[in-house]
């Protein structure tokens, strides 16, 4: 493709992958900012960056954020994983258009000290709002965030880099989008916009190509105090200064609130000048001017059933919202319940059976907590993709929050729960009067038995997917799942590979920012056990036994992922993904594929169902003299002494032993500066590498690291990053 095809082609793939808005902006816009947050310094080869969001349907701004900022309801409920989605699958298609890209999470990295020569607190690793600018998608406002011309601030935004070289967007010409008005310094519930709290200079002042903006340089450890601590937002307004010091204070002096979440004030109060409607006797902030077109209801939920099945959702369940008057209580005290009520008419409950075969005990922990996880996160994208599509149309719909305890009643009343299953539910609140009913949306009938076919809709986001048969495997691991899971049959390996340039940059860029590997690995795991539940569904609707596993290495401690979610240990699982024959071992010990190395991450299911064997894939034997991966550790927790493995009776490979203990302390506990973390400048305790890792010593080393993390995140690794510098070094696998 020449370059305006690929630009075309990129815009196109964003729109259909649901984006309301994509723009594109050449690197050369970027220049004013500081060297570590360029393009260039994430991606040296960098020529232009995307950026690409979603909205917020109205009443989710209208209704939420009440009775103060801490109870932010269902303000971005859905929004986080829907663009996380769309980008890394456009970052995955650009890298095999030959295009390398570095992907960057929806939620970035936050450095919240001052980091080297970046002279700001509270700097995102990666900040799409310029790129959002730079795009031309619209200007800042007078609150620093940004505004579209048919959305106002009403929009998340993500953003990724690429070496294509594209056709760019022009800036922004149109008329002002932020008038000044102040509905945003006036509503500020903390008053931060004051000029004696502003930190010097008082204003940001700066260019991005010829055009000017300014805004106030907000001391952002006010709007810590309430978004990351959690603390009570009622109390701020009264204190006049603030730092991370007193932040610490006030935590000790117990005024922080159960962690809702967050949604700041000044968002609710803005609007561009157009938009803008005032409505107190609706709501108290600004509403947006938007045209009602009607659409019969037949219409309406046709596109419902298709967004739903869309998002993974098996069955649905119609009601008034009236049914669910007995659970007003559940709605946090000051929120405007009763108007509520009375403003919207319907719940859509959508659902997803999930435990298809019982996972118990405590093996299965972390395999329950990563199913329910990413099925939230996959359900969650039907509610903001059916509320915008009814936003578009004019009608006010809100997404569902968990305190209203709307879709679990919807579950029980439909009949949806049954023992030793678990429904994954997610709904939509509208003001459409729709006739209730409860329907099944899918029957999962795909033919998958005897033989997989990786061409399966199911399988559209996986690179590779092997199936074996647990009778050939003699691997030693396995003892514990047939003892938990007899009868089972056959191993199925989901596979996606991590990009190859996000891995081998990861923290040895100039920017020194290992999120969108972080995020890489957050979103593999996530999409494939999304394809993982879709054949277990697919299976046992042919009436045979599956399971989903993200995890099947017992007593493997698992390794840090994005924002506290901890990933499946690569080589803890490594062995089993060899038994289903999806590649060989290395020295490191990780899964090595010919075409991609040891960059893929993978999910499993086991089942009773006797599916044919695919070819086992052919092994890739490490150099003989090769100790990349050994050296690159900064633990030294691969040591020079092998060890054997053997998978089945024909099939063994030699691989370096691994100290589990000084592993665990970096890639579990992230007390190693060399791995990550230290690059978003957390304070790491002095504390010697034990002799092991016992409950008692994690929970000890864990209460000494960084304040921000232990006593504000109240995670001791919510924003922790791991780089596995074994994998990250080992030459295999590489296309130059």
């Amino acid at each position: 493709m020449d370059r305006k095809e690929l630009t075309l082609a990129i815009k196109k793939l964003a729109l259909e992958l649901g984006a309301d808005m994509v723009g594109i902006a050449p690197v050369s816009r970027f220049e004013g900012m500081n060297p570590m947050l360029r393009p260039v310094a994430h991606l040296p080869e960098a020529k232009s960056v995307v950026c690409l969001g979603i909205h917020h349907p109205d009443a989710s701004v209208d209704w939420c954020g009440e009775p103060n900022p801490n109870f932010p309801a269902a303000f971005q409920i859905g929004m986080i994983p829907k663009l996380d989605a769309i980008c890394f699958r456009m970052c995955k298609w650009l890298e095999k258009e030959g295009y390398p890209t570095v992907c960057q999470p929806c939620t970035t990295y936050w450095r919240h000290r001052k980091y080297k020569d970046i002279p700001y607190e509270h700097t995102a690793a990666w900040n799409h709002m310029p790129a959002f600018v730079a795009a031309g998608l619209g200007e800042y406002g007078y609150h620093g965030m940004v505004m579209s011309p048919e959305y106002g601030p009403r929009q998340r935004i993500i953003s990724f880099i690429t070496s294509a070289e594209l056709e760019s967007d022009e800036l922004y010409r149109g008329d002002p989008l932020c008038d000044l008005c102040l509905g945003c310094a006036k509503h500020c519930a903390g008053q931060n916009y004051k000029t004696s709290r502003l930190n010097e200079p008082k204003f940001f002042d700066f260019m991005i190509e010829d055009k000017h903006f300014r805004y106030p340089n907000i001391n952002r450890w006010r709007c810590f105090y309430g978004e990351q601590a959690h603390l009570d937002t009622n109390l701020l307004a009264e204190i006049e200064d603030m730092d991370e010091e007193k932040i610490y204070r006030s935590v000790e002096k117990g005024v922080r609130v159960p962690n809702h979440g967050y949604m700041c004030s000044s968002f609710k109060h803005c609007m561009t000048p157009k938009k803008r409607i005032l409505d107190p006797d609706y709501a108290p902030g600004a509403l947006r001017k938007k045209e009602k077109l009607e659409t019969p209801a037949q219409t309406l939920l046709e596109k419902i059933r298709e967004l739903s099945v869309l998002a993974g959702a098996d069955r649905m369940s119609i009601r008034p919202l009236s049914d669910f008057e007995a659970l007003k209580g559940n709605i946090a005290p000051g929120f405007r319940t009763e108007q509520f009520f009375q403003t919207f008419k319907t719940v859509i409950t959508v659902g997803r059976k999930t435990n298809l075969f019982t996972m118990e005990g405590e093996f299965n922990r972390l395999n329950r907590k990563h199913l329910h996880a990413s099925m939230v996160d996959r359900l969650s994208c039907m509610a903001i993709d059916v509320t915008r599509y009814l936003d578009d149309l004019g009608y006010e719909a809100i997404q569902d929050w968990n305190d209203t305890g709307f879709a679990r009643k919807a579950s029980e009343d439909a009949g949806w729960e049954s023992e030793g299953e678990r429904v994954e539910l997610a709904a939509v609140i509208c003001n459409i009067p729709f006739e209730p009913c409860t329907e099944i949306l899918r029957e999962w009938k795909d033919d998958v038995v005897p033989k997989l076919s990786p061409d399966l809709p199911i399988f559209e986001n996986m690179d590779v997917v092997a199936v074996g048969s647990l009778e050939d495997v003699t691997f030693s691991g396995m003892d514990h799942i047939r003892e938990n899971y007899p009868g089972m049959k056959s191993i199925v390996a989901l596979a996606e590979a991590l990009p190859e340039r996000v891995v081998e940059l990861a923290g040895a860029q100039e920017a020194e920012d290992g999120s969108a590997y972080a995020y890489a690995h957050y979103e593999i795991h996530k999409e494939s056990i999304w394809a993982g539940v879709d054949l277990c569904s697919t299976l046992q609707a042919k009436g045979y036994r599956a399971i989903v596993f993200g995890n099947l290495a017992r007593d493997v401690p698992p390794t840090i992922g994005k924002f506290g979610r901890h990933m499946p240990d690569l080589r803890g699982n490594a062995p089993f993904a060899a038994a289903a024959g999806l590649g060989s071992l290395g020295k490191s010990g990780l899964l090595i594929h010919p075409k991609y190395g040891p960059r893929l991450r993978y999910t499993f299911v086991l089942t009773d169902a006797p599916l044919t064997p695919t070819p086992q894939t052919e092994a890739v034997d490490c150099p003989e003299d090769c100790k990349l991966c050994a050296s690159a550790c900064p633990m030294a927790a691969l040591c020079g002494e092998t060890e054997r493995i053997e998978i089945k009776k024909d099939l063994s490979f030699s691989v370096f032993r691994r100290d589990e203990t000084r592993c665990a302390w970096a890639r579990s506990l992230a007390m190693c500066e060399g791995v990550g973390s230290g690059q978003l400048g957390w304070k790491l305790p002095d504390i010697p590498v034990p002799e092991k890792l016992d409950e008692e010593t994690i929970k000890r080393v864990q209460e000494q690291k960084d304040k921000i993390q232990t006593l504000c995140y109240q995670n001791p690794h919510f924003i922790d990053i791991v780089i596995e510098r074994c994998l990250q070094n080992c030459p295999l696998g590489k296309t130059k």
